[in-house]
């Protein structure tokens, strides 16, 4: 069984613990900076290349963030321990033929605090009390998928009530849904945009769910040809489940991450714990995007000790002055970077990772 280190142990009681204040979060992510930089040979490479080592810098923001692509190298696997000691490897979703990302572990201690403390932290509705259906895999379905896991996770530590709606060949189970709906406590739907839409095509008269009802969506459409716009999916929630927007939940994250981001309704901003702090930069010059220009995504997430802290995503986002007077831990996602060029970036990370 793995053994906390002390940095892990900090990490834990700080995503236990209050939220952290600016400066508290600065000297644990300078800590963790200098321990990925130590411990994980592929991160150290990248961060000399990059010229940034721990002894050059004093603030967070100037940690170096690799591109989600990094994680698609398996001959230089982004890990503070031997590879062979994993417990859990996520997989980045995909179509068959695309080449996969995979996220180590040698435990899901931080993983899994993370999910529940983010619940506690940023006020999310309650799961006690009423009943929720996942509409997502359970975790022995889909061993590998970091949602399944998260899933799992909240079924466990927070529901009283869960159920299950997707069968073995990853069908939906529409009778269990509507009969797990048809119950009067509040009912909680929490899955993925896509099977939202094949719920509301399944289902011709409208569920009538008990007042307090609401639901969680996540994801998007990768790997199929199904699109619908988000104001689209949201007029849908309101059609077939009676529900505002204000009652649906919409969660950012990726299994390059150990947390997630949370909006509510329609043109809100996402939402982070505070031991996560994201930037928002041009793409051509990496300098810090003004108030309300658009930029790339980069994530500063603690709970991911075990790889690397700083993730720069391919996702397109704005931070408006609302944003940033809420602190660093909020931004309005846009969407993916349409001129995003995988293999040229997977290359020019190649470079990077090896010694």
């Amino acid at each position: 069984m793995h053994e906390p280190t002390f940095i892990e142990r900090d990490v834990l009681a700080a995503l236990k613990g209050q939220p952290l204040r600016e400066n508290q979060f600065n000297s644990l992510a300078l800590d963790v900076f200098r321990y990925q930089f130590n411990r994980n040979p592929a991160y150290q490479n990248f961060c000399k290349a990059s010229e940034i080592q721990p002894d050059k810098i004093s603030q967070w923001q100037d940690i170096p963030a690799v591109p989600t692509d990094t994680f698609k190298h398996s001959e230089y696997p982004l890990a503070t321990f031997p590879v062979e000691n994993t417990l859990k490897t996520f997989l980045t979703s995909g179509t068959t033929s695309e080449l996969k990302g995979h996220h180590h572990f040698p435990s899901t201690r931080l993983y899994d605090q993370s999910i529940i403390s983010v619940w506690r932290e940023l006020d999310l509705p309650q799961l006690q009390n009423q009943h929720t259906i996942f509409l997502t895999p359970s975790p022995e379905q889909a061993p590998e998928s970091s949602l399944s896991h998260m899933m799992g996770v909240l079924a466990n530590s927070l529901t009283e009530k869960p159920t299950w709606a997707v069968n073995d060949s990853g069908q939906l189970e529409i009778d269990t849904i509507t009969r797990a709906a048809s119950f009067d406590l509040p009912v909680a739907f929490i899955g993925t945009a896509l099977a939202f839409l094949h719920l509301f095509e399944s289902i011709e008269t409208p569920l009538s769910l008990p007042p307090g009802s609401w639901a969680m969506e996540t994801g998007g459409y990768k790997g199929t040809k199904r699109h619908l716009k988000k104001q689209d999916l949201y007029q849908l929630f309101h059609e077939k489940l009676k529900l505002a927007p204000d009652s649906v939940i919409n969660e950012y994250s990726m299994t390059e991450l150990s947390s997630q981001f949370y909006s509510r309704g329609l043109n809100q901003a996402h939402s982070g714990p505070s031991w996560t702090r994201v930037r928002v930069i041009d793409p051509i010059t990496n300098q810090e995007s003004q108030a309300g220009q658009a930029g790339h995504l980069v994530i500063y997430d603690l709970a991911n000790l075990h790889s690397a802290m700083a993730i720069r995503t391919q996702d397109i986002a704005t931070r408006s002055e609302a944003d940033l007077a809420q602190g660093n831990n909020s931004f309005t996602l846009l969407g993916r970077d349409p001129s995003a060029l995988p293999r040229g970036c997977s290359r020019a990370t190649d470079h990077n990772l090896q010694p």
